[in-house]
Protein backbone atom coordinates (compact mmCIF):
# COMPACT_ATOMS: atom_id res chain seq x y z
CA UNK A 1 0.00 0.00 0.00
CA UNK A 2 1.33 3.46 -0.77
CA UNK A 3 1.71 6.22 1.76
CA UNK A 4 -0.45 9.27 1.20
CA UNK A 5 -0.01 11.86 3.95
CA UNK A 6 3.71 11.72 4.75
CA UNK A 7 5.02 15.27 5.14
CA UNK A 8 1.46 16.52 5.64
CA UNK A 9 0.01 14.75 8.68
CA UNK A 10 3.34 13.46 10.04
CA UNK A 11 6.99 14.26 9.24
CA UNK A 12 9.01 12.58 6.50
CA UNK A 13 11.69 11.61 9.05
CA UNK A 14 9.13 10.31 11.57
CA UNK A 15 11.08 7.24 12.72
CA UNK A 16 14.21 9.34 13.30
CA UNK A 17 12.18 11.85 15.34
CA UNK A 18 10.81 9.01 17.47
CA UNK A 19 14.21 7.34 17.88
CA UNK A 20 15.71 10.50 19.33
CA UNK A 21 12.89 10.83 21.87
CA UNK A 22 12.62 7.17 22.84
CA UNK A 23 13.06 6.47 26.52
CA UNK A 24 14.51 3.08 27.52
CA UNK A 25 11.50 2.16 29.67
CA UNK A 26 9.50 -0.97 29.01
CA UNK A 27 5.83 -0.90 29.82
CA UNK A 28 3.28 -3.62 30.37
CA UNK A 29 0.09 -4.19 28.48
CA UNK A 30 -2.39 -6.66 29.90
CA UNK A 31 -3.81 -9.22 27.52
CA UNK A 32 -7.37 -8.95 26.24
CA UNK A 33 -7.44 -5.20 26.77
CA UNK A 34 -6.81 -2.40 24.34
CA UNK A 35 -5.16 0.99 24.23
CA UNK A 36 -7.14 3.89 22.86
CA UNK A 37 -4.98 6.21 20.81
CA UNK A 38 -5.88 9.55 19.21
CA UNK A 39 -7.21 9.61 15.67
CA UNK A 40 -5.62 12.89 14.62
CA UNK A 41 -2.57 14.33 12.87
CA UNK A 42 0.84 14.29 14.63
CA UNK A 43 0.82 18.07 15.03
CA UNK A 44 -2.21 17.68 17.29
CA UNK A 45 -1.57 14.38 19.08
CA UNK A 46 2.12 13.36 18.98
CA UNK A 47 2.60 13.96 22.72
CA UNK A 48 -0.39 11.75 23.51
CA UNK A 49 0.82 9.03 21.11
CA UNK A 50 4.26 9.16 22.77
CA UNK A 51 2.69 8.86 26.21
CA UNK A 52 0.60 5.83 25.29
CA UNK A 53 2.94 3.97 22.94
CA UNK A 54 6.59 4.64 23.79
CA UNK A 55 6.41 2.90 27.20
CA UNK A 56 5.47 -0.32 25.36
CA UNK A 57 8.89 -0.48 23.66
CA UNK A 58 10.52 -3.78 24.45
CA UNK A 59 7.31 -5.78 24.59
CA UNK A 60 7.12 -8.58 22.06
CA UNK A 61 3.78 -8.79 20.25
CA UNK A 62 3.15 -11.33 17.49
CA UNK A 63 0.40 -9.09 16.09
CA UNK A 64 -0.63 -5.49 16.46
CA UNK A 65 -4.29 -4.94 15.62
CA UNK A 66 -5.32 -1.39 14.75
CA UNK A 67 -9.10 -0.91 14.81
CA UNK A 68 -10.21 2.36 13.26
CA UNK A 69 -13.16 4.16 11.70
CA UNK A 70 -13.58 4.28 7.95
CA UNK A 71 -14.39 7.85 6.94
CA UNK A 72 -14.09 7.93 3.16
CA UNK A 73 -14.97 4.46 2.02
CA UNK A 74 -18.04 3.29 0.14
CA UNK A 75 -21.37 4.12 1.71
CA UNK A 76 -24.05 1.45 1.70
CA UNK A 77 -27.73 2.03 2.22
CA UNK A 78 -28.79 -1.56 2.76
CA UNK A 79 -27.73 -1.68 6.43
CA UNK A 80 -24.51 -3.60 5.76
CA UNK A 81 -21.25 -1.96 6.75
CA UNK A 82 -18.36 -4.22 5.90
CA UNK A 83 -15.03 -4.30 7.67
CA UNK A 84 -12.14 -3.37 5.38
CA UNK A 85 -8.41 -4.07 5.48
CA UNK A 86 -5.53 -3.30 3.14
CA UNK A 87 -4.06 -6.18 1.18
CA UNK A 88 -1.33 -8.12 2.97
CA UNK A 89 2.13 -6.78 2.23
CA UNK A 90 4.20 -3.82 3.25
CA UNK A 91 3.28 -0.27 4.20
CA UNK A 92 6.24 2.09 4.22
CA UNK A 93 7.25 5.70 4.43
CA UNK A 94 10.59 7.34 3.80
CA UNK A 95 12.30 5.95 6.91
CA UNK A 96 10.00 3.17 8.15
CA UNK A 97 8.06 0.08 7.04
CA UNK A 98 5.66 -2.40 8.62
CA UNK A 99 4.32 -5.76 7.52
CA UNK A 100 0.56 -5.92 7.01
CA UNK A 101 -1.22 -9.23 7.42
CA UNK A 102 -4.73 -10.31 8.28
CA UNK A 103 -5.03 -13.59 10.24
CA UNK A 104 -6.78 -16.46 8.46
CA UNK A 105 -9.52 -16.84 11.07
CA UNK A 106 -11.01 -13.40 10.33
CA UNK A 107 -10.34 -13.16 6.59
CA UNK A 108 -13.87 -14.27 5.66
CA UNK A 109 -15.32 -11.26 7.55
CA UNK A 110 -13.07 -8.69 5.87
CA UNK A 111 -13.07 -7.01 2.47
CA UNK A 112 -9.59 -6.19 1.17
CA UNK A 113 -8.92 -2.95 -0.67
CA UNK A 114 -5.75 -0.89 -0.78
CA UNK A 115 -7.68 1.87 -2.56
CA UNK A 116 -10.27 2.27 0.20
CA UNK A 117 -7.78 1.86 3.06
CA UNK A 118 -5.19 4.23 1.59
CA UNK A 119 -7.67 7.06 2.00
CA UNK A 120 -7.42 6.63 5.78
CA UNK A 121 -4.26 7.94 7.45
CA UNK A 122 -4.63 6.48 10.95
CA UNK A 123 -2.37 3.49 10.25
CA UNK A 124 0.14 5.53 8.32
CA UNK A 125 0.51 7.93 11.26
CA UNK A 126 1.14 4.93 13.56
CA UNK A 127 3.54 3.27 11.10
CA UNK A 128 6.73 4.94 12.38
CA UNK A 129 5.89 3.91 15.97
CA UNK A 130 5.12 0.32 15.01
CA UNK A 131 8.22 0.04 12.83
CA UNK A 132 10.50 1.32 15.58
CA UNK A 133 8.96 -0.48 18.53
CA UNK A 134 7.65 -3.76 17.14
CA UNK A 135 9.61 -4.48 13.96
CA UNK A 136 8.86 -8.22 14.02
CA UNK A 137 5.09 -7.92 14.59
CA UNK A 138 2.56 -8.20 11.81
CA UNK A 139 0.02 -5.41 11.75
CA UNK A 140 -3.64 -6.03 10.99
CA UNK A 141 -5.50 -2.83 10.15
CA UNK A 142 -9.29 -3.09 10.30
CA UNK A 143 -11.70 -0.29 9.39
CA UNK A 144 -15.46 0.00 9.51
CA UNK A 145 -17.87 2.90 9.06
CA UNK A 146 -20.96 1.51 10.71
CA UNK A 147 -22.74 -1.24 12.53
CA UNK A 148 -21.73 -4.71 11.53
CA UNK A 149 -22.14 -7.99 13.39
CA UNK A 150 -18.65 -8.78 12.09
CA UNK A 151 -17.15 -6.12 14.39
CA UNK A 152 -18.30 -8.01 17.49
CA UNK A 153 -17.28 -11.38 16.07
CA UNK A 154 -13.83 -10.09 15.09
CA UNK A 155 -13.23 -8.67 18.59
CA UNK A 156 -14.25 -12.03 20.13
CA UNK A 157 -11.75 -13.84 17.90
CA UNK A 158 -8.96 -11.36 18.66
CA UNK A 159 -9.47 -11.81 22.38
CA UNK A 160 -9.71 -15.59 22.20
CA UNK A 161 -7.02 -16.41 19.64
CA UNK A 162 -4.57 -13.50 20.08
CA UNK A 163 -4.37 -12.86 23.83
CA UNK A 164 -0.72 -11.77 23.71
CA UNK A 165 -1.21 -9.29 20.88
CA UNK A 166 -1.58 -5.54 21.11
CA UNK A 167 -4.94 -4.00 20.21
CA UNK A 168 -4.96 -0.29 19.42
CA UNK A 169 -8.24 1.58 19.02
CA UNK A 170 -7.76 4.67 16.86
CA UNK A 171 -10.48 7.02 18.00
CA UNK A 172 -11.10 10.77 18.03
CA UNK A 173 -12.47 11.11 21.55
CA UNK A 174 -14.27 14.37 20.68
CA UNK A 175 -16.24 12.78 17.84
CA UNK A 176 -16.08 9.16 19.08
CA UNK A 177 -15.64 8.11 15.45
CA UNK A 178 -14.65 4.55 16.41
CA UNK A 179 -17.69 4.15 18.64
CA UNK A 180 -18.71 0.75 17.28
CA UNK A 181 -15.24 -0.76 17.72
CA UNK A 182 -15.12 0.73 21.23
CA UNK A 183 -18.51 -0.74 22.15
CA UNK A 184 -17.40 -4.19 20.99
CA UNK A 185 -14.13 -3.93 22.92
CA UNK A 186 -15.88 -2.74 26.10
CA UNK A 187 -18.27 -5.72 26.19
Amino acid sequence: MRFAVEGIMYPIDAKAVLSSALCPVSGHHSSNSYIEIPHKAWSICKDELDLRLLPLKGNDYPYVFVLAPLHKGPVTFDGSCPVYAPEDGELSGSDWSITLGCPDMIRSMVRFSDDICSEESSLEILGPYLSLMFPQAKTCYLLSSGESPDIHEIVKILRKDFPSSLILLSNNSDANCAKLWKEALDR
